[in-house]
C-alpha cells in the first residue's frame, strides 16, 4: 500500500489510539513504519473517543493536518459525523467493524477482522520498511495477549507490566519497550511477581454472583464478581471454576464491565455489550459501562 509511503512527515500528524496494550503496540509499530521518532497521540477508550476528539477539535483544526489516524477503536458506532475525513485513516480489527466498514464515505478504511491491531498493521505495511526481530516480537506479544492466546511466555507478564505503570501509561512503554521486547529488567520481574501474588489473594476473597439467563434462546450459566484489577485473570478463573459460559467483572471505580466467555460458548460478546452495556469488543472479550 502506499499509504505510509505517500505521507509528509514534515506535516502534522495525530494518533488517536486505544489504552490498552494492543494499543500501545498499535501506535510504536506505526512509529516504526514511518520512521518516526514521536507521533503525537491520545490514548482513549472507545467509550469515551466522540467526547475525547471534540474536545481536541476544541483548539487544533482537523484540515491543518497531513492525517488522523485512528486505531484500535470501533468509531462506526456513533462518532461518523466527526470522524469521515479526507484526512483520517481509520485501522482496526475489530470483527464489530468490520460489519460497519462500508459506512464511511471519505476516510480510509483499513479495517480487517484481525487478532489484534498490531498485527494487522504490520501485515499490511511490512513490505515497506524492515523491522528489527525485537520489534516484531513485541508486535507479536502484543497479539498473542489482545487475542488471549497465550502462546508465547512473555505475553501475559507483558500486559502485567503495561498496567502497573502509573500515570502516562504510553511513555513509559515507549521507553522500555521502544526498541521492541529485549526482555525483562529486574524492576519487571517483581512486578510480575507482586501482581501474581495479588491474584492469588484477590481469587481467595471475591465473591462470586450466579445465575441462569436465556441468551439467543438458549439458557446461559452467567457468573460475575466486583474487581478492580486482574479483570481478565479473574474472569477466567471464575469461568473455570464454576463452569460457565460468560463471565462479567464489574468495576466499580472504573464503572466499567468486561465480558468474557468460555470456549464453548457461541454468544457474540461483542454484540451482547452493545445491546447491555454501550459497548463493543470481540465475539470473546468485550466491556462496556455500568
Amino acid at each position: 500500500m502506499n499509504l505510509i509511503n505517500d505521507i509528509d512527515m514534515s506535516k502534522r500528524i495525530q494518533v488517536f489510539t486505544d489504552c490498552d496494550l494492543d494499543g500501545a503496540a498499535s501506535l510504536l509499530t506505526l512509529e516504526w513504519l514511518l520512521n518516526a521518532k514521536q507521533l503525537s497521540y491520545i490514548s482513549t477508550r472507545v467509550n469515551d473517543f466522540r467526547p475525547t476528539f471534540l474536545r481536541w477539535l476544541e483548539t487544533h483544526n482537523l484540515k491543518k493536518y497531513e492525517k488522523i489516524f485512528i486505531l484500535d477503536l470501533d468509531v462506526s458506532q456513533d462518532c461518523l459525523d466527526i470522524v469521515d475525513r479526507d484526512n483520517v485513516v481509520i485501522i482496526d480489527h475489530h470483527d464489530t467493524h468490520y460489519q460497519n466498514k462500508d459506512k464511511y464515505k471519505n476516510a480510509t478504511v483499513i479495517v480487517d477482522v484481525c487478532s489484534s491491531c498490531a498485527k494487522l498493521i504490520y501485515s499490511k505495511f511490512k513490505d515497506l520498511t524492515q523491522l528489527s526481530q525485537h520489534q516484531q516480537y513485541l508486535i507479536l506479544l502484543a497479539d498473542d495477549y489482545d487475542s488471549y492466546e497465550l502462546k508465547l511466555k512473555e505475553s501475559y507478564p507483558l500486559n502485567i507490566v503495561y498496567w502497573s505503570y502509573q500515570g502516562n501509561k504510553f511513555e513509559k512503554f515507549k521507553r522500555d519497550f521502544g526498541h521492541g521486547f529485549l526482555g525483562f529488567t529486574d524492576f519487571h520481574d517483581n512486578i510480575i511477581t507482586f501482581h501474581k501474588k495479588r491474584l492469588d489473594s484477590l481469587k481467595k476473597s471475591i465473591e462470586v454472583f450466579e445465575a441462569t439467563i436465556p441468551i439467543d434462546n438458549k439458557p446461559r450459566k452467567i457468573v460475575s464478581v466486583f474487581a478492580d484489577t486482574c479483570i481478565n485473570e479473574i474472569a477466567e478463573y471464575i469461568i473455570n471454576k464454576y463452569e460457565s459460559d460468560i463471565g462479567l467483572v464489574v468495576n466499580l471505580k472504573s464503572k466499567k464491565v468486561s465480558i468474557r466467555k468460555s470456549k464453548k460458548c457461541d454468544v457474540h460478546l461483542g454484540e451482547l455489550s452493545q445491546k447491555l452495556l454501550k459497548g463493543g469488543g470481540h465475539e470473546y472479550a468485550a466491556g462496556g459501562l455500568i
